[in-house]
């Protein structure tokens, strides 16, 4: 089994925006204590302390792109997709808010029985796309690659969709 995690960079401007909230925070606490008898710095508190935790989320604690075994492949939050579903794999362009987005796209057999979750039923990629334009690292994606070549056969396109 291989698992593979995103890698996003944490230092951006949600890390300045968290830390300039934060500053806001101690600097009217130094005004003294009985600010905190106001509900709105009630407010404040519970923005930067919810803020900073979805940051930690996403840029601190791994995210699993993908789960490779034997048997399967699992990206995202999807349910795993047997190899044997799949009749092959593409890589290509896809445009998404004016943007084109390079992946390869898993492209399963006719007639296979597999729950798709709501993302996967609403998005711009195909339903079973692995990134490939810089959310992972470039090592992790020509190891992706590699692995997914040696299970279907990749057919390489650069047009858009």
């Amino acid at each position: 089994m291989k698992v593979f995690y995103y890698n996003f960079k944490p230092w951006n401007l949600w890390l300045l925006f968290n830390i300039a909230l934060t500053l806001l925070v101690g600097s009217c606490l130094m005004c003294g204590w009985r600010i905190l008898l106001y509900p709105q710095m009630w407010i404040i508190f519970g923005t930067v302390i919810f803020s900073w935790s979805l940051w930690y989320y996403k840029y601190i604690h791994p995210q699993v792109m993908a789960v490779i075994t034997d048997e399967s492949i699992k990206i995202d939050h999807t349910n795993p997709l047997k190899w044997k579903d799949i009749d092959y794999a593409q890589e290509k362009e896809v445009v998404c808010c004016f943007k084109k987005y390079r992946v390869v796209a898993l492209i399963p057999k006719k007639n296979i029985n597999y729950k798709y979750n709501w993302l996967q039923k609403h998005n711009p990629f195909p339903e079973f796309s692995i990134p490939l334009y810089g959310l992972l690292t470039p090592e992790n994606e020509k190891e992706i690659v590699k692995i997914v070549s040696k299970k279907v056969k990749i057919k390489h396109t650069a047009k858009s969709e």
